[in-house]
């Protein structure tokens, strides 16, 4: 990953932050890394605790869905799995979600795409 690639992600995330922040959404931990991947962010709803993978896109036709790739997701999940035994977080009310920051630099304006990642 280049400098500028990883200045870009790590923009990205703190705007996803602020984004969650703005939607009701209580930020628990940022950054959560392990031997076998990273957690960007965990947040709190309600009672649901979200660990979001956040991913930050310049390019519209990159700004989707199919940015978090299923070998991303097998190793996002055992990340997830590693958070929750070590933080003792029990199972119920937990989500996995992918969140896509799209920068628009013409315009100046900046997109937000939350969705869920099946378990």
């Amino acid at each position: 990953m280049t400098r500028r690639n990883k200045d870009i992600g790590d923009w990205g995330e703190n705007q996803a932050v602020e984004f969650l922040k703005r939607k009701g959404y209580k930020i628990i931990e940022q950054n959560y890394y392990t031997p076998v991947g990273e957690i960007d962010i965990v947040a709190k709803l309600s009672d649901d605790i979200y660990f979001i993978e956040v991913k930050t896109r310049t390019q519209e036709y990159m700004a989707n869905d199919l940015s978090i790739t299923p070998s991303k997701i097998r190793k996002f999940k055992k990340t997830v799995s590693h958070y929750c035994y070590k933080r003792g977080v029990e199972d119920i009310g937990m989500v996995m979600a992918g969140l896509i920051v799209f920068v628009n630099k013409k315009e100046k304006k900046v997109r937000f795409r939350l969705f869920t990642i099946d378990f």
